[in-house]
Protein backbone atom coordinates (compact mmCIF):
# COMPACT_ATOMS: atom_id res chain seq x y z
CA UNK A 1 0.00 0.00 0.00
CA UNK A 2 1.40 3.60 -0.81
CA UNK A 3 0.31 6.44 0.80
CA UNK A 4 0.72 9.88 -0.93
CA UNK A 5 0.91 12.89 1.20
CA UNK A 6 0.12 16.35 -0.28
CA UNK A 7 3.12 18.63 -1.57
CA UNK A 8 4.09 21.09 0.94
CA UNK A 9 6.67 23.02 -0.71
CA UNK A 10 5.63 26.79 -2.83
CA UNK A 11 7.43 25.55 -5.92
CA UNK A 12 8.47 22.73 -7.83
CA UNK A 13 11.96 21.32 -7.55
CA UNK A 14 13.59 20.63 -10.64
CA UNK A 15 16.97 18.20 -10.36
CA UNK A 16 20.11 20.07 -11.16
CA UNK A 17 23.71 19.62 -10.82
CA UNK A 18 25.08 23.28 -10.98
CA UNK A 19 28.29 24.33 -9.24
CA UNK A 20 27.95 26.56 -5.95
CA UNK A 21 30.11 28.63 -3.64
CA UNK A 22 29.26 29.68 -0.27
CA UNK A 23 30.66 32.74 1.53
CA UNK A 24 29.53 34.86 4.52
CA UNK A 25 28.35 38.59 4.35
CA UNK A 26 32.05 39.74 4.15
CA UNK A 27 32.96 37.22 1.06
CA UNK A 28 34.69 35.04 3.46
CA UNK A 29 34.82 31.30 1.94
CA UNK A 30 32.61 29.03 3.55
CA UNK A 31 32.09 26.14 1.26
CA UNK A 32 31.92 24.96 -2.48
CA UNK A 33 29.95 22.15 -3.40
CA UNK A 34 26.71 21.21 -5.77
CA UNK A 35 22.97 21.71 -6.29
CA UNK A 36 21.02 18.58 -6.05
CA UNK A 37 17.90 20.27 -6.58
CA UNK A 38 16.51 23.84 -7.75
CA UNK A 39 13.33 25.96 -7.58
CA UNK A 40 12.42 29.37 -7.76
CA UNK A 41 12.33 30.15 -3.91
CA UNK A 42 15.59 27.84 -3.15
CA UNK A 43 18.03 24.98 -3.87
CA UNK A 44 19.32 22.45 -1.99
CA UNK A 45 22.97 22.23 -2.04
CA UNK A 46 25.72 19.50 -1.56
CA UNK A 47 28.90 20.79 0.04
CA UNK A 48 31.80 19.57 2.53
CA UNK A 49 31.57 21.77 5.20
CA UNK A 50 30.20 20.79 8.75
CA UNK A 51 30.19 24.67 9.70
CA UNK A 52 26.84 25.64 8.14
CA UNK A 53 23.58 25.68 10.69
CA UNK A 54 20.31 26.24 10.24
CA UNK A 55 18.86 30.38 9.99
CA UNK A 56 23.02 31.28 9.43
CA UNK A 57 23.13 33.82 6.42
CA UNK A 58 25.31 32.93 3.10
CA UNK A 59 25.95 34.23 -0.09
CA UNK A 60 25.23 31.22 -2.31
CA UNK A 61 27.12 31.54 -6.09
CA UNK A 62 25.90 29.34 -8.68
CA UNK A 63 27.23 28.86 -11.80
CA UNK A 64 24.55 27.74 -14.81
CA UNK A 65 24.35 27.30 -18.01
CA UNK A 66 23.64 30.36 -20.32
CA UNK A 67 20.45 30.35 -22.37
CA UNK A 68 20.19 28.95 -25.55
CA UNK A 69 22.52 26.35 -26.96
CA UNK A 70 25.33 28.49 -25.94
CA UNK A 71 28.07 26.39 -23.88
CA UNK A 72 29.01 29.65 -22.08
CA UNK A 73 27.54 29.38 -18.37
CA UNK A 74 26.96 32.74 -16.46
CA UNK A 75 26.90 33.42 -12.11
CA UNK A 76 24.31 34.64 -10.47
CA UNK A 77 24.74 35.49 -6.90
CA UNK A 78 21.93 35.21 -3.87
CA UNK A 79 21.45 36.08 -0.21
CA UNK A 80 20.21 33.39 1.44
CA UNK A 81 19.39 31.79 4.70
CA UNK A 82 19.66 27.63 5.54
CA UNK A 83 16.31 26.82 5.87
CA UNK A 84 17.72 23.31 6.97
CA UNK A 85 21.26 20.62 7.56
CA UNK A 86 21.44 17.51 6.77
CA UNK A 87 24.41 15.26 7.22
CA UNK A 88 25.22 12.89 4.36
CA UNK A 89 28.03 11.01 5.28
CA UNK A 90 31.01 13.05 4.03
CA UNK A 91 29.18 15.86 3.28
CA UNK A 92 26.62 18.15 4.39
CA UNK A 93 23.16 19.05 2.73
CA UNK A 94 21.75 22.41 3.41
CA UNK A 95 18.66 23.35 2.32
CA UNK A 96 18.52 27.21 0.50
CA UNK A 97 15.89 29.96 0.89
CA UNK A 98 16.70 32.55 -1.76
CA UNK A 99 16.34 36.11 -0.17
CA UNK A 100 17.28 38.29 -2.73
CA UNK A 101 19.11 38.02 -5.85
CA UNK A 102 22.20 39.75 -5.69
CA UNK A 103 23.94 39.91 -9.11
Amino acid sequence: MTIRLAERRRSVRLSAAYPATLTDGHGRFLAKGRTANISEGGAFVLANANSLQPEQVVVVELSIPAPGRSPNRRVVTYACRIARRQALGQLVGVGVEFLRKLA
